[in-house]
């Protein structure tokens, strides 16, 4: 994941691009940045600045550039370029980054970028591509290094030696049979610290748990954060080591998961700088949700245009109580939500989280219902109608939570995502039970 290059730098480039002479200077200019660094300047330029700094960057850093991207924004780039040129940037990529870029194409161009691809690059790939994206096998690597339990410490010493060169955040080596079988794992500390002469079998450690390869990768995050993990093992359903996970793609886990779901709170775009067309397109969907929305309260409220007539007062107080009801009900969606992606929700603690955020509720609007009594009575002199709004504000803050805690797991049981559709639905509810409640009471028992 790009993180944000100095401003001074971002700045001379702006000043680069706009010189009518700036090829030659921007060049040497990309030239001296790392790949993080090329793509966070692509990230914070404008659509039309974009195509400009990668038709700048040379072919053989294009692969690690497309690697540090945003998933829609590195998707909008391998669209504009050739299956040839693909295949020479993504040659020297991990194959974790290299199979995510792939699983991005189109069958057709996915099958061509392979065709082109040496025998070392389908090698590496071949086992891996299967995978589910958001799972552990879409998430390894393959490059472990493996050795066999009789084999002594001395002669892994001197084959760890002999690859001069291991894999990054290599911690430990794996243990496997002669049919890759995982059996343990050989700390490269126990490596070095080991009488020379004992064999692995007396070294390893067999409890070290493995990864399934179908674990989701948000399970995977929460694994590595739980045992405080550098590395970890992935096995298929016979057992058999295919790859391993390291840390930093642990990281874009959490960082990922983090902006996705501001992301679908918000429902904004993923991409800052995107063109207005796209973003017109993804906001006027929800917009126009708004709106409907919107109709259908005050399609409830010209139900008792005869309250209005009669109590004038009515129009005033009637925002408050489906504003509070709004809010209680957020508050709770995002509880909710929370506890959710953070994998700490099952039967025990999802009854218990009910009833606090249901006693919470119930004391709230004894609270605020006493409050606007007091409030209304003194400002319309109207005992009836601060009795209507208080028990008004009790049954909304009431279902407000309720619906904020239940809404969410309807949706996810009928395949929606509650962070994306969930706040418009709970709005709506509100404001609803807020009016009608409200609107009802007064018409009762002040008309």
């Amino acid at each position: 994941m790009a993180e944000k290059i100095s401003s001074s730098k971002y700045e001379l480039i702006q000043e680069t691009i706009a010189n009518p002479e700036f090829k030659s200077k921007l060049s040497n200019i990309l030239k001296e940045m790392s790949a993080n660094d090329l793509a966070s300047l692509i990230q914070n330029s404008p659509p039309q600045e974009r195509k400009i700094i990668w038709d700048s960057i040379e072919l053989e850093y294009e692969g690690e550039v497309l690697g540090e991207l945003d998933e829609q924004l590195r998707d909008e780039l391998l669209e504009e370029m050739e299956p040839e040129e693909i295949s020479l940037a993504i040659s020297d990529l991990e194959v974790d980054d290299l199979v995510d870029i792939l699983q991005a194409l189109p069958e057709k161009i996915t099958n061509d970028v392979i065709a082109l691809m040496n025998s070392r690059d389908r090698g590496r790939i071949e086992n891996v591509i299967d995978f589910p994206e958001e799972s552990a096998g879409g998430l390894m690597n393959t490059d472990v290094i493996t050795v066999r339990a009789e084999n002594t410490i001395e002669l892994v010493s001197r084959y760890l030696r002999f690859l001069k060169n291991l894999p990054q955040n290599t911690d430990d080596i794996y243990v496997v049979t002669k049919n890759d079988e995982y059996l343990g794992i050989l700390p490269i500390t126990k490596i070095l610290t080991s009488d020379q002469n004992m064999t692995v079998r007396e070294v390893m450690d067999t409890e070290f748990q493995p990864i399934s390869s179908e674990l989701d990768q948000v399970d995977v995050y929460d694994l590595f954060k739980s045992k405080d993990l550098f590395s970890a093992p992935v096995v298929n359903n016979k057992n058999q080591l295919v790859g391993r996970i390291t840390v930093d793609d642990i990281i874009e886990i959490g960082a990922d998961e983090v902006q996705e779901d501001f992301r679908a709170l918000a429902q904004i775009e993923e991409d800052v700088f995107s063109s207005p067309k796209k973003s017109i397109k993804n906001r006027i969907f929800w917009l126009s949700i708004n709106l409907l929305t919107a109709i259908i309260a005050a399609a409830s409220i010209s139900l008792f245009a005869d309250v209005f007539e009669k109590v004038v007062y009515a129009a005033v107080l009637m925002p408050i109580v489906a504003s509070m009801g709004g809010i209680a009900a957020t508050q709770t969606l995002g509880i909710y939500i929370r506890a959710e992606a953070m994998r700490k929700l099952n039967k025990k603690n999802f009854r218990y989280l009910f009833r606090r955020e249901f006693i919470v509720a119930v004391v709230n609007a004894i609270f605020f219902s006493i409050f606007i009594f007091g409030i209304t009575y003194f400002w319309f002199s109207d005992y009836n109608l601060a009795i209507a709004i208080s028990i008004a504000m009790i049954l909304n803050l009431i279902m407000a939570a309720v619906g904020g805690f239940l809404l969410p797991y309807i949706l996810r049981k009928i395949g929606y995502d509650p962070a994306i559709s969930g706040g418009v639905i709970i709005t709506t509810i509100t404001d609803l039970i807020g009016f009608v409640t409200f609107l009802g009471i007064v018409s009762f028992l002040v008309i």
